[in-house]
């Protein structure tokens, strides 16, 4: 018996010197985060400064803007320290030297985590020769004078936004038919369809047909609201929310994301999505072969031309397709929600369109109280809301006062620039009015808040490195806004929920996919 205690008591004291010899390190690495770190100088929530899997975990669960929003408020600090070796900006003082001046800082490895089927894209390449080449080819596509000429009447622009209009009647005389006490329409759904094909049509010179994909059922009364939904979804939904959710571990390091990635594919991929994916890849592969480098002016015969091979140019055109598609799609269902949801700006945008001829020319961009709506739906339009993170240079740089080191991860985030109430009074408001001069003019130091609301307004980003495709759609949110409110299909709509509920990872999603408004019947 006393063997046998002897040798308990052996084991347990090898069992806590191994535990003791373990904590040791970790204590150390505890003890220089906090206080002998290059960082350690900011501040920050305690887990933050010792460990990354404080931002891996509100980065999961879809709420890391929101987050570190509440901690840019409640530290009362510009400048905070949100994991070890990573630092989140709330001043725009700071987008100049961050993202333009000199072509901005290097993009941070996040960014590994968005390649498409392993390829770098215009939109995740790290190399500025790799972008800078793919990006020239195509910049041409992407001037407003071209960009406005498909917003005419014979533009594909107007084209797939008069079939948008005709498919929001259609959905909506469904609802109807289906529905004794409201009819519901899914928004979100119709503008994921109104951008796929007019970015598909206009950069491809061949429209992917999400407007003309019919319901699977043809008697909706009969099905489910799940269902339904799912019957009458895009064909490339499944692709693009794909996407979207594996946002939720893209702060992880790339042989991490690369591993989690291939196991959750495993676990959790499907048929739809295995049909979506062909079916987006399958239409990319027809435009990319049907091209003529010699002789076509489109996206894809631009990247043949200059030298892009063929496979890698098909994985080009899937990622325009995803990113032409979904942060348009999120900025016009926001502006939709809340023009629903207060009819007095609904009421004055109708009365400003009202006034001019609507067969009118005129640059929809220059009429001042749709410019002021479509800019509001530009700031609350959370499609990219996350920090756009970059790597601090060598010698590092100094932001109000303090300096943060090289080899940083830092970065400034939409969501919390486009919520800061020293630059937007009510954050949280659908208020046009701000940017106009009459608002203006009855702030406090109004010139200050005009100049500091133009800087602060980053929806696309800004710099070198900022979405090649802005002009585009920023116009199309201007010509489709327009002809929703001249075509009267929102009268009588009211919102089913009073706020919109975003899962805030790097693409933004709305919740459960999906943003109904309806019409009471009764």
């Amino acid at each position: 018996m006393t063997y046998i205690q002897a040798a308990l008591s052996a084991s347990s004291s090898t069992v806590a010197t191994v535990l003791l010899f373990a904590c040791v390190p970790v204590g150390l690495i505890i003890l220089y985060r906090l206080f002998l770190h290059p960082l350690s100088h900011i501040p920050g929530p305690f887990l933050a400064r010792i460990t990354s899997l404080h931002l891996y975990t509100i980065c999961f669960f879809g709420i890391e803007c929101s987050v570190l929003e509440h901690y840019h408020r409640s530290f009362r600090a510009p400048v905070l320290r949100i994991a070890p070796n990573a630092v989140s900006i709330s001043d725009g003082a700071a987008l100049h030297q961050i993202y333009v001046a000199g072509g901005g800082f290097a993009k941070a490895a996040r960014y590994e985590n968005f390649k498409v089927d392993g390829h770098d894209t215009i939109f995740s390449s790290r190399d500025t020769a790799y972008r800078d080449l793919r990006a020239k080819a195509v910049a041409p596509l992407f001037a407003m004078s071209r960009v406005r000429a498909a917003g005419c009447d014979a533009g594909i622009m107007r084209e797939s936004v008069t079939r948008f209009i005709e498919r929001f009647e259609m959905e909506k005389a469904r609802a109807k038919q289906s529905s004794p006490d409201a009819a519901k329409v899914d928004v979100l759904g119709l503008t994921y369809r109104l951008m796929m094909d007019s970015v598909t049509g206009y950069l491809f010179d061949r429209t992917y047909g999400a407007l003309e994909e019919q319901p699977v059922s043809s008697t909706p009364a009969k099905t489910s609201v799940g269902a339904e939904s799912k019957a009458n979804k895009m064909s490339a939904l499944p692709f693009i929310f794909a996407i979207l959710d594996a946002g939720r571990f893209s702060l992880l390091p790339n042989w991490l994301f690369s591993t989690v990635k291939v196991i959750a594919g495993r676990l959790f991929s499907d048929r739809e999505f295995h049909s979506s994916l062909d079916r987006v890849h399958d239409f990319a592969v027809k435009v990319t072969n049907e091209a003529d480098p010699n002789w076509d002016d489109t996206y894809q015969s631009r990247l043949l031309a200059a030298g892009v091979a063929k496979p890698e140019t098909v994985i080009q055109c899937i990622a325009v397709m995803f990113a032409g598609t979904d942060s348009p799609a999120v900025k016009l269902v926001t502006i939709i929600f809340h023009l629903v949801q207060n009819p007095r700006i609904l009421k004055r945008l109708e009365q400003e369109l009202r006034e001019l001829d609507r067969n009118s020319s005129k640059d929809p961009q220059s009429i001042p109280y749709l410019r002021a709506v479509v800019k509001e739906g530009l700031r609350l339009g959370m499609a990219n809301p996350a920090r756009f993170s970059r790597t601090t240079p060598p010698g590092g740089f100094n932001i109000n006062g303090i300096h943060i080191p090289s080899g940083t991860d830092v970065g400034l985030a939409p969501y919390t620039l486009h919520h800061n109430p020293d630059v937007f009074p009510d954050p949280f408001e659908f208020r046009p009015e701000r940017w106009l001069d009459e608002s203006r003019e009855d702030e406090k130091r109004p010139g200050r808040l005009s100049r500091e609301m133009e800087r602060d307004l980053i929806p696309f980003s800004v710099g070198l490195r900022a979405c090649i495709a802005k002009n585009f759609a920023t116009h199309e949110l201007f010509v489709a806004t327009r002809a929703l409110v001249e075509s009267g299909v929102l009268q009588g709509a009211s919102t089913c929920t009073k706020t919109i509920e975003l899962e805030e990872y790097f693409n933004a999603g709305i919740k459960d996919h999906r943003l109904e408004i309806q019409w009471l019947l009764s």
